[in-house]
């Protein structure tokens, strides 16, 4: 493979003048090659970089608008005024309203952690009232896969393809149901035992995505060939061309057009009802306190190559390609693919690419498909650092979703 390198025409050029040892055709030598040809040099150079800033603005990535990120704080860190994080479910906020639930917790360790704790079963408390012992039973949170559901939904009905949402952060929510009644005042202290250092209590999600309701500012409009009509929401001044936008709505949408402000729908619905906008901010993310949980998104690492082969939906499956699309994916973490082969038995401990679980579209009957095999070298990560196999399930679910003729599997070695 050819590797661009930076010539510095500059440096050469008065390098080279230095062996001239005339003064004066010294002197005439520097005019001419510095003066003249070094506009032309410059001149080159600024052409190319048009050229090529040209061919990424044509080969567009479709999907940049639409990313999606994540984070963690304390609840009583949320800032209201930064105009980027948001939380994925408003409930969280308040801590008055819950569900079955007595408390959710996130449980800062690894997926095999995790699956130990979830096997646990109950985990006993203690009401500081009464003294009694009271068992609270372990289950995920659904309510934030219930949300990643909807949100799914919102790109199919948009027509934007989806891209796999990392949900390192959400798996590690853990709803605590006490397993008798309790009375609201009641104040437990749950005797962690182990999980102590582990677990993390009044802590809340946030992605970068704003629901926001709107209404129809204009008159609706009905087109003259058939019996549909089009509405008009408007998303105000503060819209940036980086920021993706999408519609929810509960009726059927015939079709989507926005422009510079506003979003144009139609439907065979003359008026519409619970119509929301979903935007996904794409830029700054602000600096709060207490926002120092890392964040976790699906944002792919850019190059022209990538664009290109998007645009032109030619994908050559080489060895090369596939070492490619996961360091695309690999985002912060340095993962490194040793090797793949189609096989149809696994050995060692298989990582399954299962973020995508909730759409459906990865269950088969019987499966039978070969295994598509990834050999990861197994890096030597800070312990708490426990989001690395999670970036690992993440790419497979992700190269799960392209090579649905296969089962993508991975191991660390």
């Amino acid at each position: 493979m050819m590797e661009e390198r930076f010539f510095d025409y500059e440096n050469y050029i008065q390098k080279r003048l230095k062996e001239i040892d005339d003064l004066d055709e010294r002197k005439y030598a520097k005019e001419l090659l510095l003066s003249s040809l070094g506009e032309v040099f410059a001149w080159t150079e600024e052409k190319y970089k048009a050229l090529e800033q040209r061919i990424k603005d044509e080969l567009d990535n479709p999907w940049k608008n639409f990313n999606v990120y994540m984070t963690v704080i304390e609840r009583e860190n949320y800032d209201p005024i930064n105009n980027f994080w948001y939380p994925v479910c408003e409930e969280d906020l308040k801590n008055n309203e819950k569900g079955q639930e007595y408390e959710t917790i996130y449980l800062k360790t690894d997926n095999a952690g995790c699956r130990e704790f979830l096997s646990q079963g109950t985990i006993v408390g203690i009401d500081e009232k009464t003294g009694q012992n009271i068992s609270f039973q372990i289950r995920k949170s659904m309510r934030y896969e219930e949300r990643m559901k909807t949100l799914y939904g919102v790109f199919v009905s948009n027509h934007i393809s989806w891209q796999t949402v990392h949900m390192g952060h959400l798996e590690r929510f853990f709803d605590l149901i006490p397993m008798e009644e309790i009375s609201t005042d009641s104040k437990i202290t749950f005797q962690w035992g182990s999980w102590e250092k582990y677990v993390g209590q009044n802590q809340i999600p946030l992605w970068n995505i704003q629901k926001i309701m709107v209404q129809s500012q204009e008159f609706r409009r009905p087109c003259l060939d058939e019996v549909i009509y089009e509405h008009i929401y408007y998303l105000g001044n503060e819209r940036t061309e980086e920021d993706g936008y999408l519609v929810e709505v509960d009726e059927n949408i015939i079709s989507i057009r926005y422009e510079k402000n506003k979003v144009l729908l139609k439907t065979e619905k003359e008026s519409l009802e619970n119509v929301f906008i979903y935007r996904l901010h794409q830029g700054n993310r602000g600096n709060s306190y207490g926002y120092q949980y890392p964040v976790l998104s699906n944002d792919r690492k850019d190059n022209l190559a990538v664009r290109y082969l998007q645009q032109t939906g030619n994908f050559i499956q080489t060895p090369m390609e596939l070492h490619r699309k996961i360091e695309e994916l690999s985002g912060n973490y340095h993962i490194t693919l040793l090797e793949y082969e189609i096989t149809d038995h696994i050995e060692g401990n298989p990582i399954e690419g299962d973020m995508n679980g909730y759409i459906g579209t990865q269950v088969f009957e019987k499966d039978k498909r070969n295994i598509l095999l990834f050999k990861f070298r197994k890096e030597e990560m800070a312990k708490e650092d426990y989001w690395y196999e999670a970036q690992i399930r993440y790419i497979l679910s992700q190269l799960q979703m392209e090579f649905l003729e296969y089962r993508c599997i991975g191991v660390m070695v």
